[in-house]
């Protein structure tokens, strides 16, 4: 019988549907272990589990002594576990004014020879003496290790309030599975069933952490929220002094009302190139001079912001007294975890005004020849020149030079930053607009790796997010089509702290997209028969890559290039990773891109559509595991928007398949270490008799996607309410026109099959 899923097929009300599932394993097990029958002969092990809980505690339905327990069926599952089989009772309803008592059934020969099952004949409820039967489902093979599902309906007329004895009994083979029932009910809607715990459950073992590992994280997440609440003492005492420096400056007219000074300090989870997460502090402070006007400002020195083409610390009052209260601050409250050796990341961010240069100024040499030094400006990797022959000609110059100088002051002026194994790099932001209020600077000091000293609990455990075991990884399908196809697959997992003149933003590491990628490009090469040269592979991308992948205005991206090069009919483009809602529009982050700031640093999703709309092929596919609600990101201020879904110009050409909708978080699968959408979407491919509805052989992206948004066993919606509660909502989004019956990839086994 060709397996499918239940929910989706209904018979009539008079009778009973089975489905033939072909082998022994389910997606239920893949999220919680699956039954394995204690063998003995005598006892029958009968229990009841909440869908939201592991919990396994043996109970034996002939121990009088045990006290029995009222559990909902309509949020607990009844388990009865026997010598050669075990069935699974859910979705159980009885209405008061109903003719018909309905559940989910689930059954399967654990051993034994084969044997055949009729709803009719096997399933019955005893009441008072009185067997009522099963409407029919047919007469179905059940062979060992084969699973059978449906929708069971018994008619009976009546309620079982009241009643004396009611009996729910499956028989399988020699085995008879009993469930005592009860009419005890708070409400009209539902019957509830008075049953023991349930069995435990062991067959099918579950990828999971050893329990030493798992203790070992709940100790881990204790220190770390030991860490967490000391940086917030730590952030509360830097403001508290911050703010009396301030006053006391203001109060020696040495800086005015126009300057604001923050700090903020944040304990910061970042992975590292091995794949480890560290547990860094991150403290940052940010310098602004609001007044529209320097020659506004009233006060006895010269200055208080960076006259126009200046770079010097003297020349701007409100960057030296910054840089003096980040000296005093770090001596007195840092210097506890910045010890001789510790890894200490100092970014320092220099801010200018859109003004455009006529002609160059003068650079003094004070930091000798500057030839294609290391900085990032609006977010993207750069090189700056600057020589005294040549002067000052660009804001990007500028706005580095501003960050030398603070640079130079740190190395003669913090001891801490002298003996600490101390990096820095340099960050130019350029505004759009004109004026002193956007000449800025802020300085971002990470120490690395913390709290290891106060809580070496942090670092006894290491978590290599890279590692790829689930069987999603494993016995990838191979196909011997071989498709006129290019792909673009981006996984980006190392997120930087953001920076930026829009401020801090704080931007964790989205753990498992990398391993997205990486097994994205394993099914586009093994299943899929894209060339592996074919594809413009790319984890932990920053903006340039994104522009050098997709093009800019004024220059033509490497996809662009390669689709020439292959005259390739069809486009496939795969992102993992953070996605930001910004001015109503989604954008694709950069490992170092500043969500405040997302229209210089980020790229935006529309953009991408439009460039590979125009692109000479056939077909185009995309599909994001990332969330454009701003629910992922930790902000100092809430997200309060979420992208609209962008559309493309010429949609017939395109299938867009994307995790979440537009409010949705975009959930993590952590036993499997992939994007929970991500691992999904694999299995599917590999889970060839479920996902392929009609077995015609063919994987259409209509039956892709029924295959993901899934409510009942394997999809999406499914496994996010398991994993992350019954309140969680994640419903993949499928954006098609004509091509919903399009192939995705052939199923039909072939020599190659591997």
């Amino acid at each position: 019988m060709k397996q499918t899923i239940f929910q989706r097929s209904f018979l009539p009300f008079t009778c009973c549907l089975f489905l033939f599932i072909a082998n022994g394993s389910d997606m239920q097990a893949q999220k919680r272990v699956s039954v394995n029958p204690i063998v003995s002969p005598s006892i029958k092990n009968v229990g009841w589990r909440d869908y939201n809980t592991t919990i396994e505690t043996p109970f034996y339905l002939e121990d009088s002594g045990v006290n029995k327990l009222t559990a909902n069926l309509r949020e607990k599952e009844l388990i009865s576990v026997l010598p050669s089989s075990y069935c699974v009772i859910s979705k159980f309803q009885k209405r008061s004014n109903s003719s018909m008592m309905t559940f989910n059934l689930e059954a399967k020969l654990q051993k034994g020879n084969s044997l055949m099952f009729d709803a009719a004949t096997n399933v019955y409820v005893i009441i008072e003496e009185k067997k009522n039967c099963a409407l029919p489902s047919g007469r179905l093979s059940l062979a060992q290790g084969r699973v059978v599902k449906g929708r069971i309906s018994i008619p009976f007329t009546g309620s079982l309030s009241g009643r004396s004895q009611a009996t729910l009994c499956v028989e399988i083979g020699s085995d008879i599975h009993k469930f005592e029932l009860t009419g005890k009910t708070d409400s009209k809607v539902q019957e509830l069933a008075v049953l023991p715990y349930n069995p435990v459950w062991t067959e099918k073992p579950k990828q999971e952490i050893p329990q030493d590992d798992k203790k070992q994280e709940k100790i881990v997440a204790v220190a770390v929220k030991k860490a967490e609440d000391v940086t917030k003492d730590i952030k509360t005492e830097l403001k508290e002094d911050l703010s009396k420096t301030i006053a006391d400056l203001r109060a020696k007219d040495e800086l005015s009302e126009n300057t604001q000074v923050d700090v903020n300090a944040e304990v910061m989870p970042e992975v590292k190139k091995d794949g480890t997460v560290e547990y860094n502090m991150k403290v940052r402070y940010d310098v602004q001079v609001v007044s529209d006007f320097v020659k506004k400002l009233n006060i006895s020195h010269t200055t208080e912001d960076w006259p126009a083409g200046k770079y010097r610390l003297k020349d701007s009052q409100a960057a030296l007294q910054t840089a003096g209260i980040i000296k005093s601050t770090v001596e007195s409250k840092l210097e506890e975890y910045i010890t001789p050796g510790t890894e200490v990341t100092v970014k320092i961010i220099g801010g200018t005004d859109g003004t455009k240069f006529k002609n160059s100024v003068p650079y003094d040499g004070a930091f000798g020849n500057i030839n294609e030094a290391e900085c990032f400006v609006n977010g993207a990797f750069a090189y700056v020149t600057v020589t005294p022959e040549t002067g000052i000609s660009s804001n990007e110059q500028l706005a580095y030079l501003r960050t030398l100088d603070i640079k130079k002051f740190m190395e003669n002026h913090i001891g801490q930053f002298r003996v600490a194994n101390t990096h820095y790099e340099h960050f130019a932001e350029i505004a759009e607009n004109v004026g002193a209020q956007y000449r800025r600077v802020a300085v971002e000091i990470t120490v690395h790796n913390a709290f290891n000293k106060k809580y070496p609990e942090i670092a006894a455990y290491k978590e290599n997010v890279y590692e790829r075991n689930s069987e999603v990884d494993k016995n990838i399908p191979v196909t011997s089509v071989s498709s006129n196809a290019v792909a673009v697959i981006i996984g980006n997992t190392e997120y930087q702290v953001a920076t930026g003149k829009q401020g801090t933003t704080k931007v964790g590491p989205v753990k498992y997209a990398v391993n997205d990628a990486s097994t994205m490009r394993d099914y586009l090469t093994r299943t899929l028969g894209v060339n592996q040269k074919n594809i413009i592979f790319k984890t932990n991308a920053d903006k340039k890559d994104f522009d050098d992948i997709f093009g800019t205005d004024d220059k033509e991206g490497e996809i662009a290039e390669l689709v020439k090069r292959t005259g390739a009919k069809e486009v496939y483009f795969f992102y993992s990773g953070h996605g930001y809602p910004f001015m109503g529009e989604p954008y694709l982050l950069g490992i170092r891109s500043n969500p405040k700031n997302c229209k210089e640093q980020a790229t935006s999703l529309q953009s991408i559509y439009r460039t590979l709309g125009a692109l000479p092929v056939e077909k185009v596919n995309v599909i994001t595991d990332a969330c454009f609600s701003g629910q992922e990101i930790s902000m100092e201020a809430s997200a309060t928007e979420f992208a609209r879904r962008p559309k493309p110009d010429k949609l017939a050409k395109f299938v867009i398949l994307s995790a979440a909708s537009e409010e949705q978080y975009a959930n993590w699968y952590k036993d499997k270490k992939h994007g929970l959408f991500s691992y999904v979407l694999f299995k599917a491919m590999q889970d060839k008799e479920r996902s392929d509805l009609n077995g015609d052989g063919v994987l259409t992206f209509d039956e892709l996607y029924k295959y993901l948004a899934d409510n009942q066993e394997y999809g999406v919606p499914y496994l996010a309410k398991e994993l992350e509660g019954e309140q969680v909502r994640q419903n993949p989004v499928i954006q098609v026109s004509v091509r919903a019956k399009d192939c995705l990839l052939y199923t039909s086994p072939s020599p190659r099959d591997a």
